[in-house]
């Protein structure tokens, strides 16, 4: 709708009628100039009340000194007639003319609404005309031609949009604004093609604005779709004129490229500028501002006409506007290359300087830095090499080897070589993990300052190259202490562990002042490939743009931010896998043993199942939402039912009952006769302590070692399960033994119950699998059949393939609602 004026009552038989009346008659010649301006005066201000619409008469009402007054308009069959309740008969003749212009807009308006209204009607005028002038030999030929003829004038205003002002222009060049107030009485006007136009204009979206007696088009996105699809049939149909500018819409839409240039500021930093280009030509400052707000529609440029950016690149464009922060920024880091070259529509155009060291990146130059360390494998001396170079170049990497490749004996290497820096070097790691560095820098690299962070120390007054090992929960601790240091290296050892970007040591990790950075980590993504920001955000800021937008990107199309993800990182990751480059060390054989719950499980089960249904209902992220910590404990409830019933509250002095433990004790049976040494993992402590006893009772000769949370000297049962050449078990939990310790003479390794991450219990595998092993590692997995523990499998190896995606190969649940569509799914027990 165009009017916001009078409130209409009409059928369509009868805004027909009066179609037919006045697009045949040069109705405004019947009224004076005087009552022609005061009517266009109160049609513009929206004057009238109602506007009752008959087939032989129209009736127009409006307040006038606080009555209801009106106007009836009559139609003689030439001319409209009018009768008024008003005593003033100019206002009375006025109010009833500006309801002949409502009438023509509603009849354009329904134009616009339904093209079907007044079909045929034109011909039906045609022959009306030409019966009523046939054998009168005084009309000339051109008599039924309007004397004044509709023009539109097209203006363009880069603030306000297009303006559409149609005009009468008689032979003379007579031009008379239609809607405007000044001008002399037109004899004769082309009013059919006037209500075409105000028809055709209401269809594109144009406003109409009364005052100004224009049609305002303000949406550069319909301007374009106008200039594309009808502009061309606008000037057959009606009279169009084009002002300044505006004649370039009839080229269209004309193509933006886009592209950011880089140029080298230093060895650390670079500037970036973006560009705009049509053709050969760069826009100015002031044309990019435009640009950038319209975003994906279309806009107009003094000079250049319509212009909208390459459609392929909207997408990068739009992501580049979200993570370049502060337009004003001078300086951005180098590495922040990787992450435009990344995109795969933003075109970015970089110096010769800067060329060369992208280049130089992915070709890496390696010096043999590693070569003087004897005691280091081939791959272990080009793993230095490769990181000394990366570190050479101003960028910081991720050494993610596999488990059991020697991590921390390439990164001491790393810190020994070529240090003519009188800073220290920093290495965090967990503080099960301490001993592991202290040992390995003694053995391996006894030239080495070695300090402790504990209570008692401060960084304050070290010695020149010391090489400080922290726990995290030191690191913590002594983080007021990290603003006034600042380290020649900084290393995160399991730089997994600081994954949540909230947690105090991660804010801890990230205030690190140091030259060089490094995380170790054989498993950086253990949940999602989220886990890889903060790991980034340590060594390289900004690489992947900021948190929130990677999620949102993760939760639309994982599958393309992935490649994304693998584009932006691989030259700062160095991952390499046991099977590529240590050839010696005999395989790892994993076999999955499917076992039954027996009939009390089964039962137990599906009690704990169905009243969690019951519960909690069918909709497992509405579950998790409202009561995340009952779902979870009855997760941990139906997982412990499947491993043995006596661990459920209530049952603790019942007798063991659970098929896994059956199993296991008839494979010890057969594995103790051999002489053979296993290892068992659980990340229940209490089935071990259930585990124990039986293992006891039936295997009485059997040697037993335990290592979990509460086992105060984790070296007393490493070194005796390592040197004892007899058959012994031992039994640990997953988070105590997956860290930090070496127990390579296990010839079996049994995970008792599957965990969500896959990470941990690879870690707990590679305690055995490691260099020096001189026979197969056989990898026995227990996963009660049809239960939570098979979807927990499943969901095992869907996260081991977000590894791979990303990185190459690849404790609490996450992600249960993106990974299974119900509660009942879920958990359910399946026959």
């Amino acid at each position: 709708m165009i009017s916001n004026g009078p409130s209409r009552t009409f059928t369509h038989e009868a805004v027909e009628a009066w179609f037919r009346r006045l697009s045949t008659s040069e109705w405004e010649n019947g009224f004076s100039e005087k009552h022609l301006r005061t009517a266009r005066e109160f049609y513009r201000e929206g004057y009238l009340s109602t506007l009752d619409i008959q087939e032989n008469q129209a009736i127009v009402t409006k307040k006038v000194n606080r009555e209801e007054s009106y106007s009836v308009v009559e139609w003689n069959g030439k001319c409209p007639e009018i009768r008024s309740s008003i005593e003033d008969e100019d206002l009375g003749i006025a109010l009833a003319t500006a309801g002949l212009y409502e009438i023509e807009e509603l009849i354009s308006e329904l134009y616009e609404d339904d093209p079907l209204l007044g079909e045929g009607m034109e011909e039906e005028v045609t022959e009306k005309i030409e019966k009523d002038t046939a054998g009168d030999e005084r009309i000339d030929s051109q008599a039924n031609e309007a004397a004044y003829s509709l023009r539109v004038r097209m203006e363009v205003s880069v603030q306000r949009g297009l303006r559409a002002i149609p005009e009468w222009k008689n032979d003379g060049d007579c031009r008379i604004p239609v809607y405007g107030e000044e001008g002399s009485e037109i004899q004769s006007c082309d009013r059919p093609s006037l209500m075409r136009f105000v028809a055709e204009a209401g269809r594109h979206g144009f406003e109409f604005q009364k005052k100004a007696g224009e049609f305002v088009l303000s949406d550069w996105k319909k301007v374009a779709k106008l200039a594309e699809e009808s502009l061309q049939k606008w000037e057959t149909s009606f009279n169009i004129e084009y002002a300044g500018d505006a004649h370039l819409l009839k080229h269209g839409q004309r193509t933006l490229g886009w592209e950011i240039e880089a140029r080298n500021l230093d060895d650390d930093n670079m500037t970036l500028r973006e560009n705009f280009h049509l053709g050969n030509r760069r826009l100015g400052t002031q044309h990019i501002r435009r640009v950038t707000r319209a975003k994906q529609g279309a806009t107009f440029i003094r000079g250049h006409g319509l212009v909208k950016l390459d459609q392929d690149q909207v997408e990068d464009f739009e992501w580049w506007q979200r993570n370049r922060g502060d337009a004003k920024r001078a300086n951005w880091p180098r590495y922040m290359l990787f992450s435009l070259f990344a995109r795969k529509y933003l075109r970015t155009r970089a110096d010769g300087k800067l060329e060369n060291w992208r280049a130089s990146i992915k070709k890496l130059n390696t010096n043999g830095v590693g070569r003087k360390f004897s005691f280091l494998r081939p791959y272990q001396k080009q793993g230095v090499a490769h990181l000394h170079a990366l570190h050479e170049l101003g960028c910081h990497c991720l050494l993610a080897d596999e488990m059991g490749l020697g991590k921390t004996v390439q990164t001491l290497a790393l810190l020994s070589c070529e240090n003519d820096s009188a800073l220290p070097n920093l290495v965090t790691c967990p503080a099960s993990v301490v001993p592991v560095w202290i040992d390995e820098a003694k053995k391996r690299f006894p030239h080495l300052t070695v300090r402790i962070l504990c209570k008692e120390e401060s960084f304050d007054g070290c010695e020149e190259n010391c090489l400080w090992i922290a726990s995290y929960t030191q690191l913590r601790r002594h983080r007021h202490l990290l603003e006034r240091t600042k380290f020649r290296y900084a290393v995160l050892d399991e730089a997994q562990l600081i994954k949540n970007p909230k947690a105090k040591v991660t804010q801890a990790c990230l205030s690190i002042d140091a030259q060089r950075r490094l995380a170790l980590s054989g498993t950086p993504i253990e949940n999602s490939a989220l886990d890889l920001w903060t790991i980034f955000r340590f060594l390289m800021p900004g690489l992947l743009g900021a948190r929130k937008e990677l999620e949102k990107c993760l939760l639309e199309d994982s599958e393309k931010t992935l490649l994304l993800l693998r584009r932006q990182v691989t030259p700062f990751v160095l991952r390499r896998m046991k099977n590529a480059v240590a050839s010696e060390l005999p395989p790892k054989l994993e076999t999955e043993l499917p076992c039954p719950l027996n009939d009390e499980q089964k039962k137990a089960y599906r009690t704990l199942a169905e009243g969690g249904v019951q519960d909690h209902g069918p909709d497992l992220k509405e579950a998790i939402r409202k009561a995340s910590m009952h779902v979870f404990s009855l997760l941990t409830r139906l997982r412990q039912a499947c491993c043995d019933l006596a661990l459920l509250p209530g049952r603790e002095h019942l007798p063991s009952s659970g098929a896994k433990s059956d199993l296991l004790i008839e494979k010890l049976h057969d594995l103790s006769s051999s002489g053979a040494k296993v290892l068992v993992f659980s990340q229940f402590t209490a089935f071990l302590s259930l585990l124990k006893k039986r293992i006891r009772l039936e295997l009485p000769q059997l040697e037993i070692l335990e290592l979990t949370g509460s086992t105060r000297d984790r070296s007393k049962p490493v070194d005796r399960f390592e040197s004892t050449n007899q058959p012994a078990v031992m039994l640990a939990s997953l988070k105590a033994a997956g860290l930090g310790v070496t127990l390579k003479s296990a010839d079996y390794v049994f995970l008792m119950d599957p965990w969500w991450n896959p990470a941990v219990e690879e870690q707990a595998i590679d305690r055995a699998h490691r260099l020096g092993r001189q026979k197969p590692t056989f990898i026995y997995r227990m996963v009660a059949q049809g239960t939570i523990e098979e979807r927990v499998r499943q969901l095992q190896l869907q996260k081991k393939e977000t590894f791979r995606q990303v990185i190459g190969e690849l404790e609490k649940p996450t992600g249960l609602g993106d990974h299974f569509s119900s509660l009942q799914e879920l958990i359910e027990l399946k026959d």
